[in-house]
């Protein structure tokens, strides 16, 4: 419906138009398109085939107009008011309200189109006006329907009623009103239903508004130039509809395309995107396609990518956002056009007077993770002819992709950046926290990134670390959990966010009105056996929109690596502490025990010196093992002595030579290598991250129980290496005895010994000590064997970085 005023706060019944009131009820359907020779969309025509046709459009047009608030008025004449009343109720409405309310009245054609006995058109635009002037003062509007059946007798003439029609026209657009006229098509003849069709701006049919192509203005139905008028109309919707065909049939060869180029896995997203620019400047038949990073705040312009080489726009160039027509697009932060830079106000612009652009169409693009875009096409061309909707749609769609791609690339750059700060074996913990801090500061637009210890159960946190310099927030620094955002983590959820404190119940605490805190994002990290942790970024700006999923996610991300972090330290403190204390527990014993030991062994030699040719062969035999027994206890005290200082007592890890460590271990064992006979060949060795003595130690273990395992025959070891990833498989491999799948394990325990020492001499603690060092440079060690047919040791050891 229309209305004559044009205040902001008197809106037409809610909305622009009656037409669009219409259309607001999801009852019906149909594009809400204006009539070129028709500015109205308040009179509408219902053409239905039976009484449930009928009725699935009046009633829900009633009731809609009851819901809204305004006045509506049914005129009944094929049915009964209490069939109409009836069907009302079953919609749903109150319709005993209305009626006392007066918000519904009811009328027959007798005290409606006929109450003076007989149709007069002027007549019924007085009712009507008159109606609507007094919902006016009472209600939001007037919603007319009614039953055009009374038309059917002798009284009127079709001249008068397409009079009447006609006026009604011209009443509508002046007045807060709405109208719609119902015809049966099974009762009217089909040249009173085509007239009828003629004299109205829009159509309702099987509940679906229709945009009216052939509605005659009322000048032209009843003037004498009626049929050629009527011809040229009927020829200019063939041709109007023949070009929308076309049009159509355009779009979609432009999505397949569009779908083709952007779903094809070949392609680089720079691919893509010249692809996509050349689509866009074929389908918009303009020269350049760009994109360009802004700032509307800075009023900041950067061209970043173009499809073509151009005197002006190319990547790096700057302007001031405001001397582009990029604005169009930024000011309502959608597709937007210029067609006329003289006629829009760009006749001053930079792009117009320097750069000779004369038409523009673009997007712009909110980035989430980084500067916002501006995705457009422009050319030098003066365009006669405005853009079309369907163009500004299409140019959307293809920015919504751009916007995609721009995303995904910001993501797997933030995800990377993760990674390599968290797999940076160079980086202290301190190190890693702070980098950590500044990707986050840099991702999420804030200006401080905080670790923290909470303890809810004492309401306490006292920050930890910071990466940079605070006022309140640093490092010692404490508060009450609860006057702090991160309670928020604490009490709700595991990632938390504040953008408006205020309105989030934060006026009042420490971190808003003493901090000055306006933006906050935080997670929590829990951590076993330790106090946990709150891991957060804030700033002393607001923040104008909310933080996003993608943010969050990666935010949780972050948390996670830190959680990770945290806990592995907290291992490595506690194997530090182990380490010291097994040290310290080994140097004990073996420092309490050598001396006892020492006393042993020296007594032996006194008894055999002094009493050894009075011993019998048995006394010389229990004199032999008990000095055997000795050497063998000083043997294992040594041992857990080495095995416990491999990680207290080891050189730092660097990059060393394996070549140059296994040819210091054959020339220590170059008299064993000739006493049997032993062949070991070594291939190519690489350079790896590690502690030369101990892998001397390493080495020289698996030759040595390789040489002695070998059964029978002479020795035959293989030594060579491989890589995997960033890790080097270092294997040695002999022809020996073998050890059985159920004893594999066994080998590297401590002091575990598979055989007698009548058959092998050993501490049994050689392998526990390789696997301890192996480990101690971040890799493992395994054994695959099968008796009779030798073994291989394969252990593995990192990658230097350089």
């Amino acid at each position: 419906m229309s209305r004559p005023r044009q205040r902001a706060e008197d809106t037409i019944l809610g909305l622009e138009s009656g037409f669009a009131s219409l259309r607001s009820n999801p009852e019906f359907t149909g594009p809400a398109e204006s009539v070129a020779e028709h500015e109205s969309y308040d009179h509408l025509a219902l053409v239905y085939e039976n009484a449930d046709e009928q009725f699935e459009t009046a009633i829900p047009f009633i009731a809609a107009g009851l819901e809204r608030g305004e006045r509506c008025l049914y005129i009944a004449d094929e049915n009964e008011i209490e069939d109409v009343t009836a069907a009302l109720r079953t919609a749903g409405v109150d319709v005993e309200s209305a009626l006392e309310s007066g918000a519904l009245t009811m009328h027959t054609a007798t005290d409606s189109y006929l109450r003076n006995g007989t149709f007069d058109p002027d007549d019924m635009i007085a009712f009507l006006s008159d109606a609507i002037e007094e919902a006016n003062d009472e209600f939001d509007g007037l919603r007319i329907t009614g039953e055009m059946s009374w038309v059917l007798g002798d009284d009127p003439s079709i001249e008068s009623l397409v009079e009447y029609e006609s006026k009604l026209n011209t009443l509508l657009p002046e007045t807060n009103g709405i109208a719609l006229c119902q015809y049966n098509r099974e009762r009217f003849s089909p040249e009173i239903i085509r007239d009828i069709i003629k004299t109205h701006p829009h159509l309702v049919y099987d509940r679906t508004v229709c945009q009216n192509f052939y509605y005659t203005p009322p000048e032209e139905f009843f003037g004498p130039d009626q049929p050629a008028r009527e011809t040229d109309r009927m020829i200019g919707t063939l041709v109007d509809r023949t070009e929308a065909r076309v049009e159509l049939q355009s779009h979609r060869e432009h999505l397949q395309r569009q779908n083709e180029i952007t779903g094809d896995p070949d392609w680089s997203f720079e691919e893509k995107l010249q692809q996509v620019f050349e689509l866009g400047c074929d389908r918009f038949d303009l020269e350049l396609g760009a994109v360009a990073r802004v700032d509307t705040d800075e009023d900041w312009f950067e061209v970043e990518y173009v499809s073509d080489e151009h005197p002006h726009f190319e990547p790096g160039v700057e302007l001031p956002l405001s001397e582009t027509y990029c604005t169009a697009a930024t000011e309502i932060k959608a597709a937007n056009s210029v067609s006329n830079p003289v006629a829009e106000g760009y006749d001053d612009s930079h792009v117009y007077a320097e750069f000779d652009i004369r038409a523009y169409l673009g997007t712009y693009l909110e980035v989430e993770g980084g500067p916002d875009r501006t995705f457009f096409f422009v050319t030098s061309d003066q365009r006669e002819d405005g853009f079309s909707e369907e163009e500004r749609t299409f140019q959307h769609l293809l920015g919504q992709w751009v916007t995609y791609e721009l995303e995904r690339e910001q993501r797997e750059r933030d995800e990377q950046a993760l990674y390599e700060i968290a797999a940076n074996p160079e980086w202290s913990f301190e190190e890693k926290t702070q980098r950590l801090f500044e990707l986050g500061c840099d991702r999420f637009g804030l200006e401080l990134g905080v670790l923290a210890r909470i303890d809810p159960t004492n309401d306490s946190l006292e920050v930890e670390a910071v990466s940079g310099e605070h006022e309140h927030l640093r490092p010692g620094a404490q508060a009450p959990l609860s006057e702090t955002y991160c309670r928020l983590t604490v009490d709700d959820e595991e990632i938390a966010d504040v953008t408006a404190p205020a309105d989030q119940g934060f006026e009042g605490t420490i971190a808003y009105d003493e901090f000055g805190i306006e933006t906050y994002l935080g997670t929590r990290i829990e951590l076993e056996g330790s106090l946990d942790r709150t891991f957060f970024f804030v700033s002393s700006e607001s923040r104008d929109r909310p933080f996003s999923d993608a943010e969050e996610t990666f935010h949780h991300l972050m948390g996670q690596w830190m959680k990770y972090e945290l806990e592995r330290e907290q291992r490595e403190r506690a194997l530090e502490a182990s380490n010291e204390r097994l040290e310290q527990f080994a140097y004990a014993a073996s420092h309490d025990l050598q001396e006892p030991l020492r006393m042993v062994t020296s007594y032996l030699q006194l008894i055999e010196q002094r009493n050894g040719d009075a011993l019998d062969a048995d006394g010389e035999e229990f004199l032999e093992f008990a000095t055997d027994g000795a050497r063998r206890m000083r043997s294992m005290i040594d041992g857990l002595l080495e095995y416990s200082r491999v990680e207290t007592q080891g050189d730092p890890l660097e990059p060393i030579e394996l070549d140059d460590v296994l040819e210091h271990v054959l020339e220590d064992l170059q008299i064993r290598i000739e006493e049997h006979d032993a062949e070991i060949t070594v291939e190519e060795l690489p350079r790896v991250l590690g502690d030369a003595s101990q892998l001397r130690q390493v080495f020289q273990n698996l030759l040595s129980n390789a040489i002695t395992y070998s059964g029978d025959e002479p020795p035959r070891v293989r030594v060579d290496a491989r890589r995997r990833g960033q890790e080097w498989e270092i294997s040695v491999r002999d022809g020996g005895i073998g050890i059985a799948p159920e004893d594999q394990d066994r080998v590297f325990t401590v002091f575990d010994r598979l055989h007698s020492l009548e058959e092998y001499e050993g501490t049994g603690i050689g392998l526990a000590l390789c696997q301890r060092i192996v480990e101690r440079h971040g890799g493992d060690i395994r054994v695959d064997s099968e008796p009779g047919e030798g073994s291989t040791f394969t252990f593995t050891l990192p990658v230097p970085d350089r």
